[in-house]
C-alpha cells in the first residue's frame, strides 16, 4: 500500500490584519495627523479636557445662543437653516439624556 502526503492548509498562516490604522493599543495613542503646535494641543487636552468635552461645552454654549436669540422663530432664517438648528439641538438633547442615564 502506498501513502500520498499532501500539505493541508485550512487556515491562513498569518492571522493579523490592521483594522484601525494610526491606532496603537500599547498606550492608546492616536495619530490623526500633524498639528501646527503639538505642545499647545497636548496642554489643552491635559488642562482643559478631551476633544469630546470641549465639543460638548461648545454645543451647550451654542444651544444657549440659539435660544437667547430666538433663532428658531426668526424670519431671517430659511426653513433649511431652522431644520439644521433643530437637528443640532436634538443632538445636544440626546447627548444630555445619555449623560443623565450614565450618572450614578
Amino acid at each position: 500500500m502506498s501513502y500520498f502526503y499532501m500539505p493541508l492548509q485550512l487556515a491562513p498562516t498569518a492571522l493579523s490584519q490592521p483594522i484601525l490604522p494610526n491606532w496603537s493599543f500599547n498606550l492608546f495613542q492616536v495619530n490623526l495627523g500633524a498639528t501646527s503646535n503639538a505642545k499647545v494641543e497636548q496642554a489643552a487636552l491635559e488642562k482643559v479636557g478631551s476633544y469630546g468635552k470641549q465639543i460638548g461645552r461648545l454645543a451647550e454654549a451654542l444651544e444657549v445662543v440659539i435660544h437667547q436669540l430666538h433663532l428658531l422663530d426668526s424670519a431671517d432664517l430659511s426653513r433649511e437653516d431652522k431644520d439644521a438648528l433643530q437637528v443640532f439641538l436634538g443632538d445636544v438633547a440626546a447627548v444630555r439624556k445619555i449623560k443623565a442615564g450614565l450618572q450614578p
